[in-house]
């Protein structure tokens, strides 16, 4: 509670109620403010997602009014929506929307322009999308487990397989062993792309400790630096080289600016020293020549006096200047200290992130060892395991149908391709004059 020393100091009711009331309008008008800047943002890529039907979305619409300095909520316009099969969304005011086909940001102009015509208003109102869950993907065909799944940005067509329990045969005696097999195998793929991160962090150290200028990246990396993934963990690595090197460098220009400083005030004291040396030399050489004068009572006492302070004066600012001199080479000293310490800072951080490399490679090469072995050990005591992904004879297909431009596209696809909302995955298996495809196989190649 706040206290007042005087009466006059406390506010009126009335003063009260209205801070009250405008706190609401302040919080709202912060909240158009930044449905503004989310409308005024510059449109994505070309990989921007599309919308289609059975996306659920999460709108809110706000209009801002000058009148009563608020932002108001269309209540009836704010909340969850699902996209129907024919594509469009069925919003109260407004009635059916169109939305399959476009991005999130067309629709939410869409949604803003219908309201401003349909409503009247003279400004159009700020309408947020956003995705409260994809539409779900479907696999079908030769797995374990077919059916709708839910969808998660960044799944592959392997972890969509995986979900549906693996490929092959449907026979409740293999599918055990066979979701092991898969799950092995991308575990398999999952600690050699972490040995390749492994690699690029570890040339990145090695070029720390060696005081490169740059970063030399093993041979099996640079090999493979056309493919994206690669590439962008090499230029990650890169960026980190480069922004620490010069954060130490200014770090240490900045030490180095202090001791030139330091270095002209040392010369201008030693300058000074010099020339106080020769005032001393001249004032005892006057003293000598007073004493002589006062010893033959040619002059009086009280200039011997006066030439004695003199050079006690000047001694003392000799002094002075010493202590200063020595002050200014310790401050020296200690910038040349200072940057050994910048120095070594960077050189520890260096071998600390060494020593933490080496413990990952051997967990990792750990690791890669044991799930190579579990394939192994798969291929030799369970062949009916290995037999329902790679029967002798036959070989599994997988095709992906995508709807593109509004019209339906199946293309075949590898287990690396990327799976997209809405996509009909089917596994199917055809007559070949041999296996083209062998889990352990391809674990002990990698």
């Amino acid at each position: 509670m706040k206290l007042y020393n005087d009466e006059n100091q406390r506010p009126s009711l009335l003063s009260q109620q209205r801070d009250r009331r405008s706190r609401p309008r302040v919080a709202a008008f912060f909240w158009f403010c930044a449905l503004s800047m989310l409308a005024s943002m510059p449109k994505a890529n070309a990989d921007e997602y599309i919308l289609g039907a059975q996306d659920t979305l999460k709108i809110r619409v706000f209009e801002w009014r000058p009148s009563s300095a608020s932002a108001f909520e269309w209540v009836p316009l704010t909340g969850d929506f699902v996209v129907s099969p024919a594509g469009n969304l069925s919003l109260p005011i407004l009635g059916t929307v169109p939305a399959a086909g476009k991005t999130l940001e067309q629709l939410a102009d869409s949604i803003g322009e219908r309201l401003q015509n349909q409503v009247g208003l003279q400004k159009r109102p700020n309408a947020s999308v956003e995705i409260a869950s994809y539409r779900p993907f479907f696999v079908a065909g030769l797995v374990a487990r077919p059916g709708k799944y839910a969808f998660n940005p960044g799944l592959t067509v392997e972890q969509a397989l995986s979900m549906a329990g693996g490929i092959g045969p449907i026979d409740q005696g293999v599918i055990s062993l066979q979701r092991d097999a898969v799950s092995s195998l991308g575990d398999l793929r999952g600690l050699e792309d972490e040995r390749l991160e492994l690699l690029a962090r570890q040339a990145r150290v090695d070029a720390v400790l060696r005081d490169d200028k740059q970063v030399q990246f093993p041979p099996e990396l640079l090999n493979r630096q056309a493919q994206p993934r690669i590439a962008k963990m090499m230029q990650d690595e890169k960026s980190l080289f480069e922004t620490r090197a010069h954060s130490m460098e200014t770090e240490i220009d900045a030490l180095n600016q202090t001791r030139v400083l330091a270095s002209n005030q040392l010369q201008a004291l030693d300058a000074k020293a010099s020339s106080l040396s020769k005032q001393i030399d001249l004032a005892n050489k006057d003293l000598g020549s007073v004493n002589k004068l006062v010893k033959q009572g040619l002059t009086v006492s009280a200039r011997q006096l006066g030439a004695n302070q003199n050079v006690v004066e000047l001694e003392s600012r000799n002094l002075d200047v010493s202590l200063a001199i020595l002050k200014t080479k310790q401050d020296l000293a200690k910038v040349d200290q200072d940057v050994a310490d910048v120095r070594n800072r960077y050189r520890i951080g260096g071998l600390t992130e060494a020593a933490e490399l080496r413990d990952r490679f051997s967990s990792n090469a750990s690791k890669i060892s044991t799930q190579q072995e579990l394939l192994k050990n798969l291929k030799d005591q369970a062949p009916m395991a290995i037999a329902a992904i790679d029967d002798t004879g036959f070989d599994f297909v997988v095709s992906t149908n995508r709807v593109i431009d509004g019209s339906l596209t199946s293309v075949i696809a590898s287990m690396s391709d990327p799976v997209a909302p809405g996509d009909f995955i089917r596994v199917e298996r055809r007559k070949t004059s041999s296996a083209t495809t062998n889990i352990a196989g391809n674990s002990e190649g990698r």
